[in-house]
């Protein structure tokens, strides 16, 4: 497999990288889609037809998240040996298909949290995307922001496309012939990408970027830079490591829990299905805008500054989104929220690797990202509770702009690791 690998990349008229940032992309693209952006399109007749509250359904969400994040550690380390990040992807994209073919058939709450949330979480400890935030990473050094803006872009297009398809598919069909015909279609997006999956360059014979190894002036630039990593043990013992995971666990709720409240916000606001999906699809579109921008302005500027930036920005479109009331403000809360929330998950990735370098990244977000991860896990199920306590998701979204200023006040703090 190996040497097919090997081929392939001397065969391509472009470097085998980018062919990950495809993977990365198509996987980011296959899961956030019906699980976050389009999740509330499902959520509701959902709630009429087996009489379930947002707090429960959301919650099948937040527990296949957990399930996800516990797994991530072990399946974190494995991705740093050659042998298992095709395995790993292609058996849980697999997996992952399957559940979402499974939902059409629950009729229980057990049911509903054994698929969703038992079968969703050992495929997302793989196949959510997640992974390739250590693995994407590996494959570029200079061009390294471009790279992570384009993979973790698939995000913003499933945000600009699903509440489209499958708000077709359940107008046409039906809750449940909606998520089958979905599952399907992730079956085919994801499982060819899985395939080409391998977990650095230099195992089929090529450098970072695509550094041609008779570039001697440019190889030896490149090495320096990569050689400066740091290993656990080191990462341990310094304070801005854990002012980082304190900051990316105050704003992680935002990430996964945010998006999938704005389909029912805006319809408990008075605005149609039809309004409040392409409200949505505005997000995508502008977040597509936002990706780009903030990747490329990684590579000119330390990550410390960038990330520090978008702690600053992204809560203040919270503000608005609490006033939204009529289309108008709907597509202007989207269009801000996509620039700066859209923006920054180009960013996240970037932390771990540019902090920590890219020798030991598996491990290094195996210790200190995963907290972050089970906040995030946590934000559907907590944001759905409050309002199911309070008929409005108000409270959630002061809380989530408090989140940022925070964070925002930690990673000024925290300063770059000196080798």
């Amino acid at each position: 497999m190996q040497n097919l690998h090997s081929n392939l990349a001397k065969k391509l008229p472009f470097y085998y990288g980018w062919l990950i940032v495809g993977a990365q992309f198509t996987a980011v693209m296959a899961t956030a889609g019906p699980t976050t952006w389009a999740f509330g399109i499902f959520a509701i007749p959902m709630e009429e037809e087996l009489g379930w509250s947002r707090g429960t359904l959301f919650g099948g969400i937040t527990v296949r998240m957990v399930i996800g994040v516990a797994l991530m550690p072990l399946v974190s380390r494995l991705m740093d040996n050659p042998k298992w990040p095709l395995l790993i992807m292609l058996s849980t994209s697999i997996l992952y298909a399957v559940s979402l073919m499974l939902v059409a058939l629950v009729d229980t709450v057990f049911q509903y949290y054994l698929v969703t949330g038992v079968l969703g979480g050992l495929s997302a400890a793989g196949a959510s995307g997640g992974l390739y935030q250590a693995l994407t990473p590996k494959w570029f050094v200079s061009k390294r922001g471009r790279a992570v803006a384009f993979g973790t872009m698939g995000s913003s297009l499933a945000a600009l496309t699903s509440p489209l398809y499958v708000g077709f598919f359940v107008d046409s069909f039906g809750w449940r012939p909606a998520w089958f015909l979905t599952g399907v279609i992730m079956f085919f997006v994801m499982v060819p990408f899985a395939l080409i999956v391998r977990r650095q360059p230099e195992d089929i014979g090529l450098l970072p970027d695509g550094v041609s190894e008779t570039q001697e002036s440019r190889k030896t630039k490149l090495v320096t830079k990569t050689d400066i990593s740091f290993t656990v043990a080191q990462a341990f013992k310094s304070p801005t490591t854990w002012f980082l995971v304190v900051a990316t666990v105050l704003i992680s709720g935002s990430l996964q829990g945010l998006g999938s409240t704005w389909i029912n916000n805006y319809k408990d606001s008075g605005l149609s299905d039809e309004s409040a999906r392409i409200a949505v699809s505005t997000y995508g579109f502008f977040a597509i805008l936002g990706r780009i921008t903030w990747g490329l302005l990684s590579e000119k500027i330390h990550i410390r500054k960038v990330f520090l930036f978008a702690c600053l920005t992204t809560g203040i479109p919270l503000l608005l989104l609490m006033q939204v009331d009529s289309i108008f403000v709907a597509l202007l809360y989207a269009s801000l929220a996509g620039l700066t929330l859209g923006g920054y998950v180009s960013v996240q990735p970037l932390i771990w690797a540019d902090f920590f370098g890219r020798k030991n990244l598996g491990a290094i977000r195996a210790y200190f990202a995963t907290p972050s991860l089970y906040a995030a896990a946590a934000g559907p199920w907590w944001i759905a509770v409050v309002y199911d306590n309070l008929g409005s998701y108000n409270l959630a979204y002061w809380i989530m702009f408090f989140g940022w200023l925070l964070a925002a006040t930690l990673v000024y703090i925290a300063k770059p690791l000196k080798s």
